[in-house]
């Protein structure tokens, strides 16, 4: 592998501090439905199965976010609303405040572009599993001026 080989930009995640809020000003500006805000459970209980997990700077972590998702033509602005303290996204809004944490492709060969990526020098983040997909961000904020987060959706091969 010399590259990944998606280069079509797939997602925008944005923290913000008010997440109702803000999904009002796209839905106003834009003339666009209000997107469902995805609340997170009042408590996080594992996965006992381990189908489902985040891990984050190395530790297991439940790493909610309250969520929503516009579809702003070919890219997905998803909203983010950090709930727990460890998490990318609370570390991101604690560094920066609100703004631009990260900028996602999809791939075919999840692991196999995490290790290219870290080969280039980029080290992972935050990786997980929900089920129908796999998510992860790596530290490209020296050479890219963002996280770069790379996900691959279906079935696990």
């Amino acid at each position: 592998m010399n590259k990944i080989d998606n280069p079509h930009l797939v997602k925008l995640g944005l923290v913000v501090d008010d997440i109702e809020a803000t999904a009002k000003h796209f839905s106003r500006l834009f003339g666009i439905e209000m997107p469902k805000i995805i609340m997170p459970a009042e408590e996080y209980s594992p996965d006992p199965t381990g189908a489902t997990y985040t891990v984050f700077r190395g530790e297991h972590v439940p790493a909610r976010v309250k969520l929503a998702n516009l579809q702003m033509g070919a890219v997905t602005v998803e909203l983010l609303e950090p709930v727990d303290d460890k998490s990318p996204y609370a570390e991101f809004k604690q560094k920066h405040g609100q703004g631009v944490q990260f900028i996602t492709f999809t791939v075919g060969g999840f692991e196999e572009n995490i290790s290219f990526v870290e080969n280039q020098g980029i080290p992972l983040v935050h990786k997980g599993e929900y089920g129908s997909g796999r998510y992860c961000f790596m530290d490209s904020v020296q050479q890219l001026g963002v996280m770069l987060g790379l996900q691959e959706l279906g079935p696990k091969k």
